[in-house]
């Protein structure tokens, strides 16, 4: 019997699972469409058909071209996006459709008039927006007549789990992104409670402790260990290891993720000053640390510029990275940055596509700097910086990153938060050890 392990990435675009042997090989993998169903700016998805691509996703992973014959799934780790999740009612059914992160839908007015913006800042460490689940949950009991009989709420990861055949968890880092949980007392916080009712489960997990037994699986998977393993970000972090005391964790793909992990709690005063700027502070899956999380555009705006020029083959985006290292960007710039667009101003005589691309970059990346140094202001010094994600491919990005930032490991980790998913459910079968806060995961290979 071969053992393995399989990390599952419940994430905005696709569900993913990779089966892993227990020296970290990558031996097969499966994806499908996460099914969301869109109107305009709003997305939402039922939870029974997430479930359904979940198995079907785990049934083809059985019979993908690596997966070898004598195979047997001991650990399963489950990590997803953060902010969506599902209302359940007392006999486990989902009574309301599942929100997407970014749906415009919420109630944060309501928030607002009974608790006050810096109250809910200070104690939950996120901005008060329609972001947080809490702001989601009161909209759909609002405007979902059965959500209004929900006696527990479970992010998406924790619903995956549970209905694999685990038990109903809080999974720490996911939980401090409900709006429902104090990150200073590391308890739930009864004024938002008091708002939407008392839905949350009664254990607090961190990534890597031990959920339940799967059951509910293709049965080369049956008897595997569960973990609910956290925010998708984080995940990738300790995949890419960078899930360390003092690590910084730069994931550039369609949004830019700025992860920084340090001791925690911090102080009220602390998350009240980093949400001013929407920079969140959560538990993270390193025990007894926090990850102080931003979000930028650059990979989205980059998008845009790269659609503009009509640059579409990997070799014409490389030599247009090339390019552009080796001229100057003139009087070009961006304006007017956010997630709806931008604009470009400084258009002359001299301009061209390598130096647009050039000015585009630059001016991305020093948005960001300026950020982290936001973020970083009361910290203690960074120990090491990794980046991650396609952009990292763009010769010009590396370029403007290391004038920015200084040195840093580049990580070339395919499918990093379902690989990280993955050494989580090493973790809760007991197949791999859980490392310190200062130290990289290791497989059992790199072990001996």
């Amino acid at each position: 019997m071969r053992e393995l392990v399989v990390g599952i990435d419940a994430g905005t675009t696709r569900v993913k699972a990779l089966a892993v042997d227990l020296d970290g090989n990558v031996l097969a993998e499966s994806a499908l469409s996460t099914p969301w169903q869109r109107s305009g700016a709003q997305a939402q998805m039922d939870a029974h058909e997430l479930m359904e691509v979940v198995s079907q996703v785990l049934n083809s992973l059985t019979h993908a071209g690596g997966w070898p014959a004598d195979g047997q799934v001991v650990g399963i780790g489950v990590t997803s996006m953060a902010e969506a999740g599902v209302l359940i009612g007392p006999h486990g059914e989902p009574l309301a459709p599942i929100i997407a992160f970014h749906d415009p839908r919420g109630r944060a007015d309501v928030v607002k008039d009974a608790i006050g913006k810096e109250a809910f800042h200070g104690h939950v460490g996120m901005r008060l927006n329609n972001k947080p689940s809490v702001a989601k949950i009161l909209w759909l009991q609002e405007n979902v007549p059965a959500a209004g009989g929900a006696t527990c709420y479970l992010s998406v990861a924790e619903w995956i789990v549970h209905r694999l055949g685990g038990e109903r968890v809080s999974e720490i880092s996911l939980l401090s992104r409900t709006g429902l949980f104090d990150v200073v007392e590391r308890a739930p916080w009864q004024a938002t409670l008091d708002l939407v009712g008392p839905l949350l489960p009664g254990p607090v997990t961190v990534a890597g402790d031990h959920c339940g037994v799967a059951t509910n699986v293709p049965e080369q998977m049956r008897g595997a260990a569960l973990t609910a393993t956290g925010m998708d970000h984080q995940s990738a972090a300790f995949a890419c290891g960078a899930a360390t005391t003092g690590a910084l964790f730069d994931s550039m793909g369609t949004a830019e993720a700025l992860l920084r992990f340090t001791p925690g709690p911090l102080a009220r005063e602390e998350l009240i000053r980093l949400a001013e700027r929407d920079v969140a502070v959560l538990w993270s899956v390193i025990p007894g640390h926090v990850c102080v999380l931003g979000a930028l555009v650059t990979g989205l705006s980059l998008e845009r510029i790269r659609r503009l020029l009509g640059v579409e083959t990997i070799e014409q985006r490389a030599d247009l990275a090339h390019k552009a290292t080796q001229v100057k960007s003139g009087d070009l710039r961006l304006q007017d940055i956010d997630h709806i667009g931008l604009a470009i101003a400084g258009v002359d005589d001299d301009a061209s596509p390598e130096a647009l691309w050039r000015a585009s970059v630059t001016d991305l990346v020093a948005i960001g700097t300026d950020l982290l140094d936001f973020m970083e202001a009361t910290s203690t010094p960074r120990q090491k910086t990794v980046l991650a994600g396609g952009w990292v491919h763009d010769a010009m990005v590396i370029q403007a990153k290391r004038d920015a930032m200084g040195e840093f490991e580049i990580s070339e980790v395919n499918e990093a938060g379902a690989l990280g998913a993955a050494m989580f459910g090493a973790i809760a079968a007991g197949a791999m050890e859980r490392p310190a806060a200062d130290e990289l995961p290791r497989w059992i290979s790199s072990r001996n």
